[in-house]
């Protein structure tokens, strides 16, 4: 009886979304750049970062109104996410995103995505593209 429950706790928390930093921001970063699903992504921010999704989805709410939606955004998308930077209370991590569409060559570019704990939850709360 007690494999079959340690078994099954196991299995509940390998499904269960990750929580530290690392996989709040990479979670953030497949709804943001891979899936191009700002409202998906919503979920995962706070303070500043919360702002700039709320004024992207409005900036296209016409476009998604006329039911275009996130998958037909969608490129083809990778993403490598690099190793911690601590400062203070924050994370940022650096990525690299690529995006491949057809018949194109691969488009290249590096975002900063600062993270917070914010009510005990760490939350994404600034992205930067870097030039």
């Amino acid at each position: 009886m007690r494999v079959g429950f340690a078994a099954a706790f196991v299995l509940l928390c390998a499904c269960r979304p990750g929580t530290g930093s690392d996989q709040v921001a990479d979670q953030f970063a497949d709804a943001y750049f891979r899936r191009f699903d700002q409202e998906a992504a919503l979920a995962f921010t706070a303070l500043g970062a919360t702002e700039m999704l709320d004024k992207e989805l409005a900036d296209t709410k016409a476009i998604r109104e006329s039911g275009y939606t996130p998958g037909e955004a969608a490129a083809s998308v990778t993403f490598t996410r690099g190793p911690a930077t601590r400062r203070d209370a924050r994370v940022d991590y650096r990525y690299v995103v690529v995006a491949r569409v057809e018949d194109g060559a691969p488009v290249t570019h590096e975002a900063d995505i600062e993270l917070s704990q914010i009510g005990g939850a760490w939350k994404v709360v600034s992205v930067r593209l870097v030039k």
